[in-house]
């Protein structure tokens, strides 16, 4: 089997833990949604099952073939009873395993925190958690208190615990890197960076925290807890949370794949941490999905009278778990129990994406229709189809769900001198801010807001960009579609936030100038130049010593100094080039080989530090001409703007 870079690279960068990069964050195709988009179906959603396989057959069958996709399943739930379900392609490749939507498992990513979430309010209903208890009364070990406000079992289920984002360590290729849950939680515990319930950051640690406070409060693992309490009640035979999967499901379980020179490529081969089970670590069959959804959508018995219902949760619980737990905005959508209100063509929809490596899914539940979809591919390039409001989802509700008429606004006459306000780089919220970690910032994730002059703002995202308009002071509208957005400003007046509604499980943070990518690019690229040129002065530098041609000559360790910083950071960046894109996102740990990268940088510092010396006596004692001097002055600024870059990113030293 080929075993190319970028199969190793797309390994280490996928960010699997569901384990999963919300999807909104990741890169888009603009023609995504114009692939697979169809005519309006007129109608009340899916009702006939011979028409949704007709349009679904058509579907997968473009989708699979557009994006090179190995396998698919779905699952459509009505009024409490499977509607529809079918299978697509190969489970495996190799041996020609077709689809079984019964049998065949996928792994769902964070798809799978919804387990986490309705054993968490199993708990509650017993008495034996409460969402607005601190957290630490149910750990063995302790938050700490960065913050007056404790964190809750409802700011993890909304996201808005105030963690920073990790991936340290947390998968493992070898059984022996495996860690107790409990020791990896306190080990890989991220800093608190923001108040509980001031933004939401999607964070798998706090889905992590939740099921190790499951295991805790009911006494028992919290696979065994999943297994007995959800699975078996439900039916769910081809479903399992473990991981690996167990000896009895593994001949069902379907291989993940990635396509590499054109070829399906099964993905490598690894293991998550124990404690990132919570987090999207499950796999089910879309049979055993539909019978979830059906227990989620089962309240005050909506639907078919005939139709029997397993409970898990009371009604009023499944009725509390669509209620809007966290909004930054009362005019913004938001957050339900563990859910995101993704609301699409004017229909009330709460779902969630999953997103591991090899494997893609989606969960869609509308509560006023009682109609549950899940969709599973097991293929990396579906990334782009299992993306709320784009992807299957767009192409599902523009089929059977007409968009609303938007009716156009005129943009106040006044705003065009107000967008400067607006304008700027906003990061994502589900960033690292304390370990080295925090570099990925400057490459990912970021939404842009610039004023066009027409009296809107242009906002670009990782998934689009399209164009607002002031509705209220600070809240805005799509143009041409059912999307706001919210600002947020401090007591001066500046703006620091901007939350869109479109992705409700983040928020994005207005950026200084010192931060966005632009100018650290730039600082970079500059100071590479000035520490190459160093390289052909030094040789000429060295060839007129010997010749006696110098005047003026400084001491021998001046010229040494300075020509190591500028070896040593050019050392660093190449080091940096070839290992650090898996080590910046160190799902597997620091390697041993970047940790020596990381040391060349503290190096040069300690002589950037003897270059600043140097260049003070240089100019008191008149080394070299005028001309040597301000040139050696120059390379000097640019080591110590590196060592700002440095520190800033957390690369300086062994920030992990």
């Amino acid at each position: 089997m080929k075993r190319h870079f970028f199969v190793h690279l797309v390994l280490l960068v996928t960010l699997m833990l569901s384990l999963a990069v919300p999807a909104l964050a990741r890169e888009s195709k603009a023609t995504v949604a114009a692939n697979i988009s169809t005519p309006s179906f007129q109608g009340q959603g899916p009702i006939d099952p011979v028409e949704l396989e007709t349009f679904l057959d058509d579907l997968f069958a473009r989708q699979m073939a557009e994006y090179r996709i190995a396998g698919a399943a779905v699952s459509v739930v009505k009024d409490g009873r499977l509607l529809f379900t079918k299978g697509y392609g190969y489970s495996d490749i190799a041996n020609r395993i077709p689809v079984d939507p019964e049998r065949t498992l996928f792994r769902v990513g964070s798809v799978g925190k919804l387990f986490t979430w309705t054993a968490v309010m199993q708990l509650v209903e017993q008495g034996k958690l409460d969402l607005d208890a601190d957290i630490n009364t149910y750990l063995d070990f302790r938050i700490p208190d960065t913050y007056p406000q404790p964190i809750t079992l409802k700011h993890l289920l909304t996201h808005t615990a105030g963690f920073e984002e990790l991936y340290f360590e947390v998968l493992a290729m070898d059984e022996a890197e495996l860690m107790p849950a409990r020791e990896w939680l306190v080990s890989h515990m991220p800093a608190r960076v923001r108040p509980p319930g001031d933004a939401a950051a999607y964070s798998n640690y706090g889905a992590d925290l939740a099921g190790y406070i499951v295991a805790r409060v009911a006494g028992q693992p919290y696979e065994a807890y999943i297994e007995e309490q959800i699975l078996a009640p439900l039916g769910m035979t081809y479903s399992t949370p473990r991981s690996p999967i167990p000896p009895e499901l593994r001949a069902h379980m379907s291989v993940g794949y990635m396509v590499v020179d054109g070829d399906f490529e099964p993905v490598p081969n690894f293991i998550g941490q124990s404690a990132i089970v919570p987090a999207g670590a499950h796999a089910a069959s879309a049979v055993d999905m539909s019978r979830f959804m059906i227990a989620h959508l089962a309240d005050d018995g909506a639907g078919d009278p005939s139709a029997a219902v397993t409970r898990i949760l009371s009604e009023s619980t499944v009725r509390q778990m669509h209620d809007t737990l966290y909004t930054p905005d009362p005019r913004l959508r938001g957050t339900v129990y563990g859910l995101f209100d993704i609301s699409d063509n004017g229909r009330r929809t709460f779902g969630h994406d999953g997103d591991t490596l090899g494997f893609k899914a989606q969960l869609l539940l509308l509560p006023d229709e009682n109609l549950g979809i899940f969709v599973a591919y097991n293929g990396e390039e579906a990334d782009e189809l299992t993306r709320q409001h784009f992807g299957f989802q767009r192409a599902f509700y523009d089929h059977y769900f007409s968009a609303p008429a938007v009716e156009p606004v005129q943009p106040p006459t006044d705003f065009v001198g107000r967008a400067g306000r607006f304008e700027g780089s906003y990061r994502m919220s589900r960033s690292a801010y304390t370990t080295l970690e925090k570099y990925r910032n400057t490459m990912e994730g970021a939404v842009e807001i610039s004023n066009p002059g027409d009296g809107t703002l242009l906002v670009e995202t990782p998934w689009g960009a399209w164009r607002f308009v002031e509705m209220e002071p600070l809240y805005f509208r799509q143009t041409d579609g059912g999307s706001a957005l919210v600002f947020r400003e401090d007591d001066r007046g500046r703006i620091t936030h901007v939350f869109i509604d479109i992705a409700p499980q983040l928020a994005f943070e207005k950026m200084p100038w010192y931060e966005t990518a632009g100018f650290n690019m730039g600082l970079v690229v500059i100071c590479l130049l000035i520490f190459l040129s160093v390289i052909p002065v030094a040789v000429i530098r060295f060839v007129r010593s010997r010749r006696g041609a110098d005047r003026n000559p400084a001491p021998r360790g001046a010229y040494a100094t300075i020509v190591g910083v500028c070896v040593l950071n050019l050392l660093f960046v190449a080091g940096s080039v070839l290992w650090g894109e898996a080590n910046l996102t160190p799902l597997f740990g620091i390697s041993p080989l970047y940790r020596i990268v990381l040391g060349l940088g503290v190096l040069s510092a300690v002589l950037t530090a003897g270059a600043l010396v140097y260049t003070a006596f240089a100019w008191k004692d008149s080394y070299w001409g005028v001309a040597g001097r301000v040139y050696y002055t120059v390379v000097t600024v640019a080591a110590v703007a590196f060592v700002w870059f440095l520190s800033f990113w957390n690369l300086l030293g062994w920030r992990f």
